[in-house]
């Protein structure tokens, strides 16, 4: 391990510049597969241990309060893992969680009281490192408030919709294939959440954020035509890509999505994340008509709860507005 801290480039990186690039995601997904196990395991441990290793429910809350401890020393290794190189640390939390998890769902392995014991201590640790270490590097990307709203926000909703989802589908599979299965899911869960770590650059969010997003060609439309359009399924993805784009050439702003991540975030979050896109391609466009002296073209609230209401309708005005920009600039409708 390098013995040096890295170096704070004092980079600040918006919610979009986070959202627009690999590392967000993948620590993204790391973090909601190891807390799909940790939820799991919670859930299913106790009757998996009684049943394929016969043991009693006292020894299993003992291994419970083990497995407590352990995410309460991953403290010490998170403030490591957030001072030197993230991301192998992070490996190594991965790991950690993975022969725990996997020495306390083989029941040959668990029925041993020394290994059960070192497995749910060492789960607990890794789960307790990720748990504290992926926020608090997200919020190092010292964004603001707002970025720190949005990003952490999107980890604990997809956190929430995990807690709800994956004991009912563990349950199902318990039901169909048997208890055996708990350990290959918490494996497979862990084993995916580690290849999706390894490509997630070792700078995190500790350098300027790179150069995004990239102009499109500002095209004319009339708002009638999208707002009737945007009612096919899929073209408003496609609306929503060119959107980006055509702002960033028209009203350029960090706070506004790459044409792509706005597509993927909109796919794989669209109740969350949609209406913020939409409301910041409003802001960019206000913020450009405030710099020529002229009045905002719609009020970002209102922008906001058409996009949650009603998408075609926030859709149509924010073209309205790209469309009197466009004007403003001379260029043919």
């Amino acid at each position: 391990m390098n013995n040096q801290p890295s170096i704070d480039t004092r980079a600040s990186w918006t919610w979009a510049d986070q959202i627009s690039t690999y590392r967000f995601w993948g620590l993204l997904i790391f973090y909601l597969l190891s807390a799909v196990s940790v939820t799991i395991l919670s859930t299913f441990l106790a009757i998996f241990l009684k049943e394929e290793a016969g043991m009693k429910y006292t020894k299993v809350g003992i291994l419970f309060v083990l497995m407590g401890i352990g995410g309460l020393f991953g403290f010490y290794l998170a403030w490591a893992t957030t001072r030197w190189k993230t991301v192998p640390m992070l490996i190594v939390a991965g790991l950690l969680q993975l022969m725990g998890g996997l020495l306390i769902t083989i029941p040959g392995l668990a029925a041993v009281v020394i290994l059960s014991g070192i497995g749910a201590f060492t789960f607990g640790l890794g789960a307790g490192v990720i748990t504290l270490t992926i926020p608090s590097v997200i919020a190092g990307g010292r964004g603001g408030g707002e970025a720190f709203v949005i990003t952490f926000g999107i980890i604990f909703i997809l956190t929430r919709i995990e807690e709800m989802f994956a004991p009912t589908s563990m349950g199902a599979l318990w039901d169909r294939y048997g208890s055996s299965l708990l350990g290959v899911t918490i494996g497979i869960c862990l084993f995916l959440g580690l290849l999706f770590l390894l490509p997630v650059k070792h700078s995190l969010f500790n350098e300027a954020p790179p150069p995004r997003g990239y102009p499109l060609t500002p095209t004319y439309r009339d708002p009638l035509i999208v707002f009737l359009s945007c009612l096919i399924p899929f073209y408003w993805l496609y609306w929503l890509y060119r959107a980006h784009g055509e702002v960033t050439a028209l009203a350029p702003s960090r706070s506004i999505l790459s044409p792509r991540a706005a597509v993927l975030a909109s796919v794989f979050a669209p109740v969350f994340v949609y209406p913020i896109t939409l409301t910041k391609l409003n802001d960019a466009l206000n913020s450009h008509a405030t710099e020529l002296g002229q009045a905002p073209y719609r009020a970002s609230w209102v922008i906001f709860w058409c996009a949650c209401l009603l998408n075609p309708l926030g859709m149509a005005l924010v073209q309205s507005s790209m469309n009197r920009v466009m004007a403003g600039a001379g260029q043919p409708q």
